[in-house]
């Protein structure tokens, strides 16, 4: 999109650029064709590890643990708080649950460094049964390396299963905020309950963040967030809400600047440090609508591979992820989550190894005119990943199975119009593959959790095709954006979500799902906040939907 050139200015109208791709298909409804249109933004079932063989290197894992006091590492030349982006933990297991923070007295300095020394430098971290620190069951000492940005992943195995812990980080006379954390039930234990909330589309020059300030009082047990944590594009009003860049990052101190800028907010590191975290990415932690080495511009394709590898290590920087380190070759994030015979969580990453969008992705596309689309090679997820979690999906046995994932699944084409080839529709044979599997191997309860395009939804997705026809095969549930903006309220007021066969949509506001789990029933409410231009708001909830295990079909309470 041309208008994406210019962003070099440094307060450029962001919100409409955001919502330029979705507010081309307006003009197709001019003849009266009242239509919704959603389209935008471990290799087992134990542990979530991702595959690993052995663990991460020592400089972001932690290579013992104790339950003796350990004596607090020196500051060494650190002046200020360096616990200014929170502390956050993720991908919980039975024994363990990632423990994050990164050292940044001042996380938006230019060059990248966060306001710290050059040396590496050692953490302490400690695990306490109690608020208050006097049950310390976990401790050890961490090295904050320079070159990762001063974070720290630690990994302190040996905790109970299904048991709430207290953590923090120390170092010279600074103390972390505490954070709340909850490893997994055992894989064969019975669970009652579980209560999740997922989260996707936060861009921050776009409004307050208020849903974080709602889902950090909620009584849950882990929150998932399916991508675009943060966006590429700089600039922006407000001293809360500005990325003090001039120009699209390039470089990891580029990408460390965004974070910082994200990261600082106090409603998003509440809602961290109340329960772990479960992350994947979308396209615009690296570059809008990228897919493997492409960018979206044509100009970038000198410099991106460069790019790509310097966001993807910011990513992994900033986030609690039981995942190994970046390479060159890229940073493998698709990993399991087991909740007990309740519930396996399938973390998908939908740009890192997809095949390019057809045909130039045009927004909207002709699929008589795109014969592209009909490649059998294309593919949304890549062959390993593909085969991974085909795999996963017929071999579980827990009651639930869910995918964490990005854009959505469920076909929203009209005729011969393909309104966005970026999602699941430019890639109708891989979703076919993998509906087929669902379909063949009787996977039943199947849950597709969706980000992307800054609208709430849920509708079921029927047939191998993903239309209107034949029977369900899964369930899709759409969260909206957390700040980034969604239709005009003018454009959405004409839009009817049946005509696509969509249970429940709403387009214009935001907010973030909560779920609550059984081996009964999947429960899902919209939790919708009334402004994010103003740092308080009250909330509500939207709808209700939910699924009755063994019961296909979506049903609205």
């Amino acid at each position: 999109m041309s208008e994406r050139e210019g962003h070099g200015e440094l307060r450029r109208d962001l919100a409409e650029r955001v919502e330029l791709h979705r507010r081309r298909f307006l003009g197709l409804m001019a003849g009266g064709a009242g239509l919704i249109v959603l389209g935008a933004c471990s290799d087992d079932e134990s542990g979530g590890d991702g595959g690993r063989s052995g663990g991460a290197s020592a400089t972001t894992r932690s290579a013992a643990t104790s339950t003796e006091p350990a004596a607090v590492p020196d500051a060494q030349g650190i002046e200020s708080d360096p616990f200014t982006l929170g502390v956050a933990s993720g991908d919980p297991t039975p024994a363990s649950v990632i423990l994050w923070t990164r050292l940044a007295p001042n996380p938006v300095a230019a060059d990248g460094a966060g306001g710290m020394p050059t040396d590496d430098i050692e953490i302490l971290w400690e695990v306490a049964g109690d608020e208050e620190f006097r049950e310390i069951v976990a401790s050890g000492v961490e090295m904050a390396v320079a070159d990762f940005g001063h974070s720290v992943h630690v990994d302190p195995d040996g905790l109970e299963a299904d048991t709430w812990y207290s953590y923090r980080f120390r170092v010279g006379d600074f103390t972390s905020p505490i954070g709340r954390t909850r490893t997994t039930p055992a894989d064969d234990a019975d669970v009652d309950e579980l209560r999740i909330a997922f989260a996707s589309c936060q861009l921050r020059q776009a409004g307050q963040w208020t849903a974080y300030d709602h889902m950090s009082r909620d009584e849950l047990d882990v929150v998932f967030h399916l991508g675009d944590y943060i966006y590429e594009y700089p600039g922006g009003e407000g001293e809360d809400t500005m990325v003090p860049l001039e120009a699209e990052p390039q470089t990891i101190a580029d990408y460390r600047v965004i974070y910082g800028a994200y990261k600082r907010d106090s409603f998003l590191q509440a809602a961290h440090a109340r329960v772990p975290w479960v992350v994947t990415w979308d396209d615009h932690e690296v570059d809008n609508n990228y897919a493997d080495d492409i960018p979206e511009m044509a100009s970038d394709d000198a410099t991106f591979a460069e790019r790509r590898r310097a966001a993807y290590q910011a990513f992994y920087e900033h986030q609690p992820v039981r995942v190994d380190p970046p390479t060159d070759d890229g940073l493998r994030i698709h990993r399991t989550v087991r909740y007990g015979s309740l519930a396996t969580f399938f973390v998908l990453d939908g740009r890192q190894y997809r095949s390019d969008q057809v045909c130039g992705d045009a927004f909207p596309t002709s699929a008589s005119g795109c014969d592209a689309l009909d490649d059998p090679e294309n593919t949304m997820l890549g062959t390993d990943q593909e085969e991974w979690l085909i795999s996963g999906l017929t071999e579980s046995t827990t009651t639930w199975k869910a995918l964490a994932q990005q854009t959505v699944m469920k076909a929203l084409v009209l005729g011969d119009v393909v309104f966005n080839v970026d999602q699941w529709d430019g890639y109708p044979a891989a979703r076919a593959r993998l509906l087929d599997a669902i379909r063949d191997g009787e996977v039943d309860n199947v849950m597709v959790l969706t980000g992307d395009i800054h609208a709430g939804a849920a509708a079921d997705i029927r047939g191998t095709d993903a239309g209107l026809e034949g029977s369900v095969v899964a369930h899709e549930l759409v969260v909206p954006g957390i700040s980034s903006p969604g239709f005009p309220p003018d454009a959405a007021s004409g839009l009817d979500p049946a005509a696509l066969g969509v249970l429940y949509a709403n387009f214009t506001e935001h907010g973030y799902n909560r779920c609550a789990i059984t081996p009964e029933a999947w429960t899902t409410e919209f939790v919708l906040v009334d402004t994010i231009q103003e740092r308080e708001s009250t909330s509500r909830i939207d709808a209700t939907v939910e699924v009755r295990a063994g019961e296909p079909g979506l049903r609205m309470l």
